[in-house]
């Protein structure tokens, strides 16, 4: 176990210990937060556009005249006249006012004035966040006695549900498909080029000496693994800056024109079940990482060189663009049929079946099952992998690429029933 982790340990700080880490991690940090606040940025460059009104109704019974001071707050620094213009209204139909109304945004005021809930019905979505953030600071300006924070809903127009909504939150999710892709990626070729750099060395004799094989294969895997949780970690560490960043600027009074709304904030209105989603993800990737990490484990064992282990995992990085492109393509070519099919399938299901659960081409209960299939095949591929790895780790031989893999698996076969007798 000693050995196990100081393997761990060593594959893992030869990642995140030296200078091009950090660095990596900076440009990615600025990019991710850069991206996450796209609205805002584009909205910084339109604020000098023409303005429209937007108007708002307000069905509310709390004795407050919450309407007229919502208007004072909203228009605060507008010079001429309105931008929002507020009303009360007496009765809300929802049917209506996605079909035929002349409002934009309804808010809608339940629970009581001590614990309000607001319910924000909105066909121009870039103002939400910026309207909820000043409904709040509204609200806490009353200073109800036992006053419970804010809670607050986006109800989504029924047009949602058509096959072109369908389609668009299939593509809005391959953009977040994006980082899971680059990890795998990333993974995959760390293991493969420090295994092949061992052997190329003949460090590998060393090491194996006093190493079984079977712990230096796990070894690799896990100190992959580990990364790919470091990394991931990060990155929603540097969404959640990018997001508070986001919600800083609404709260503090933006400039009129300006979208307040951060990419994730309409991300999380698109997506209601994005809690369900993110797991989802984070499940696939975890259990395909290792999938494709004992894939490329094995692969760089039986190659000599780098050239040689370039054409070993050329087959695994076509199944990682091919699941990579279904995952964009398959929805905008309205191909949910395809793409369910293809989430039950090990070699594509840890890109693919985020997006089809995304998009409701696939169930909850479906995701689960083609997890369970990515899982198993994980265990038979380890159970498979390794008797072949204690064997080729070892070897130089230099012969085709389907004769040796013929000859790796037949004699690591064979010495596995030699050991089990």
């Amino acid at each position: 176990m000693k050995k196990f982790k100081f393997l761990l340990k060593y594959g893992l700080m030869k990642r995140i210990g030296r200078k091009a880490f950090i660095i990596s991690n900076i440009v990615i940090a600025i990019l991710l937060i850069a991206i996450i606040n796209i609205p805002t940025i584009i909205g910084l460059f339109g604020q000098d556009e023409e303005l429209t009104e937007i108007n708002i109704g307000v069905l509310s019974d709390y004795p407050y005249p919450i309407t007229s001071d919502l208007s004072l707050i909203l228009n605060e620094g507008i010079e001429g006249k309105d931008y929002f213009i507020t009303e009360d209204i007496d009765t809300f139909d929802e049917d209506s006012f996605w079909l035929e109304s002349d409002l934009e945004i309804v808010l809608e005021f339940v629970g009581s004035s001590e614990a309000p809930s607001v319910l924000i019905y909105s066909k121009e979505s870039s103002y939400n966040q910026m309207i909820l953030s000043i409904v709040e600071l509204q609200l806490i300006r009353y200073e109800f006695e036992n006053y419970v924070p804010l809670t607050y809903d986006f109800p989504q127009a029924p047009d949602y549900e058509d096959p072109e909504a369908g389609m668009m939150i299939s593509s809005l999710s391959t953009i977040f498909i994006l980082p899971l892709f680059l990890l795998i990626t990333m993974a995959t070729q760390f293991v493969g080029v420090e295994i092949i750099e061992e052997k190329s060395t003949k460090a590998i004799e060393t090491i194996i000496a006093s190493v079984p094989a079977q712990i230096h294969f796990l070894s690799k895997i896990a100190s992959a693994i580990s990364f790919v949780i470091i990394q991931g970690g990060l990155i929603m560490f540097y969404s959640l800056i990018g997001s508070l960043i986001g919600g800083a600027s609404a709260q503090s009074g933006l400039p009129l024109g300006m979208d307040g709304q951060t990419l994730l904030a309409y991300v999380v209105e698109v997506l209601p079940n994005w809690r369900g989603v993110l797991l989802v993800a984070v499940l696939f990737v975890f259990i395909g990482t290792l999938f494709y990490l004992v894939i490329a484990a094995l692969f760089a064992s039986m190659a000599v060189t780098q050239e040689d282990y370039q054409q070993f995992q050329s087959p695994l990085m076509f199944m990682l663009l091919g699941g990579f492109y279904i995952a964009i393509f398959a929805p905008m070519a309205n191909g949910d049929g395809f793409l369910k099919i293809m989430s039950f399938v090990p070699f594509f299901s840890p890109i693919v079946a985020p997006v089809a659960y995304a998009s409701g081409s696939i169930t909850t209960l479906e995701a689960m099952i083609g997890l369970s299939i990515t899982f198993l095949s994980l265990i038979a591929l380890l159970y498979i992998a390794s008797p072949v790895y204690r064997v080729a780790i070892l070897s130089y031989d230099q012969t085709k690429f389907m004769k040796r893999i013929k000859s790796y698996f037949k004699k690591g076969f064979v010495n596995k029933k030699r050991l089990n007798n």
